[in-house]
């Protein structure tokens, strides 16, 4: 469907796309798609539009704004930018780019996630072209009148946030792309997890300061390091919890909680049963 807006240039489409209430309950879904070639006449201003937008540069340069926030999206990167809260975006010369209204499921959550990882809505990918291709495909399906049935949607709008977030792509054979300071900060806690571990000790092993550290370890793993020395704890506990007879006040020193008081409340938080229920609870 060739498109009209204001700044689109000849050979630009765009195609709208009405979800079922199953998909508004329960996937991620499309409410419109397109490629487009603008020029500087392109310019949208909106206070609230109720979806996310995804987007790929292929050429040129668009200014994007978030609330009081700015950037500049140049060829190669990607736009991730939350259309709940006021934002515009406009061509900078000119631009080309391939782009989707998305939401549905838990895209809130990929979004938050992603714009802590990345540090901002604008950034660069390893997997950038993927992405594009990814974003592509759906343009492409609609272009051609091909039937895609909103779980197809769903997975493969589902693959795109995956790819995002992670870097990685579902069903392709790829371990965590951490870098060798994180990856030595995770061996330090598999190894000494049952003793006290701060922040200092772990900016020691890897010679960084704590607030750089700190920022990178979430950055690359999604947690901070301090909840990650409590998920690996939880983690032992369960194993221990469920093929041993040691008692709780043991299993919880045994990960490095003196007090069984302690343990038992971040377990109940984490597992949202408490150590003894867990035990007793069949799998």
């Amino acid at each position: 469907m060739l498109t009209q807006e204001k700044g689109t240039l000849s050979g630009s489409d765009i195609y709208f796309l009405v979800p079922s209430e199953n998909a508004r309950r329960m996937l991620y879904y499309s409410i419109g798609c397109g490629y487009f070639y603008t020029n500087v006449d392109y310019h949208v201003k909106r206070e609230n539009y109720g979806c996310y937008l995804l987007l790929y540069i292929c050429d040129g340069e668009l200014y994007v704004r978030s609330e009081s926030k700015t950037a500049t999206a140049r060829a190669g990167q990607i736009v991730f930018l939350d259309c709940h809260a006021p934002h515009e975006y406009r061509t900078l010369n000119h631009c080309e780019f391939v782009w989707t209204h998305i939401d549905g499921a838990n895209t809130a959550g990929f979004y938050e996630q992603c714009l802590q990882k990345m540090g901002s809505f604008v950034f660069q990918s390893p997997r950038s072209e993927s992405i594009r291709e990814q974003l592509f495909d759906i343009v492409y399906a609609y272009r051609n009148n091909q039937t895609v049935s909103e779980w197809q949607q769903s997975l493969k709008l589902y693959s795109i946030l995956i790819t995002v977030l992670t870097g990685m792509e579902p069903g392709k054979e790829e371990t965590p792309s951490y870098s060798e300071t994180t990856n030595r900060a995770i061996e330090y806690i598999s190894k000494n997890y049952p003793k006290p571990i701060t922040l200092s000790d772990l900016a020691e092993e890897v010679n960084m300061s704590q607030y750089h550290f700190s920022r990178k370890f979430k950055r690359e793993c999604g947690y901070s390091p301090h909840e990650y020395i409590i998920i690996t704890r939880i983690n032992r506990a369960m194993y221990l919890l469920k093929t041993t007879d040691l008692p709780i006040k043991t299993i919880s020193q045994d990960v490095g909680y003196e007090h069984v008081t302690t343990f038992s409340a971040l377990f109940m938080n984490r597992i949202g049963l408490s150590p003894s229920d867990f035990r007793k609870y069949p799998f």
